[in-house]
């Protein structure tokens, strides 16, 4: 027996399969999972030198400068970049 025949001599039996159908698409729209974007993880530390009170050139040279060359001897260190 055909589809087309079926459908003839049997039309609630195709609605109740297109009905089923349809609510498993719907139930199966709700409980995918996606994500937009994949989680990243990148490891970056930001260190901010304050010292009220002096000049920027004092800042860079006696507290900016000693941090700079504390943290580059660490290991698996990428680069380090001064804002300027």
């Amino acid at each position: 027996m055909s589809l087309t025949a079926l459908s003839i001599k049997r039309p609630s039996l195709i609605v109740v399969i297109f009905a089923v159908l349809g609510l498993l698409g719907v139930a199966s729209y709700f409980t995918i999972g996606y994500e937009l974007l994949p989680k990243m993880s990148k490891q970056i530390i930001t260190i901010s030198t304050t010292y009220p009170g002096a000049a920027p050139t004092e800042v860079e040279n006696s507290v900016t400068k000693e941090i700079e060359d504390a943290v580059s001897s660490l290991e698996k260190l990428d680069n380090i970049k001064c804002p300027k």
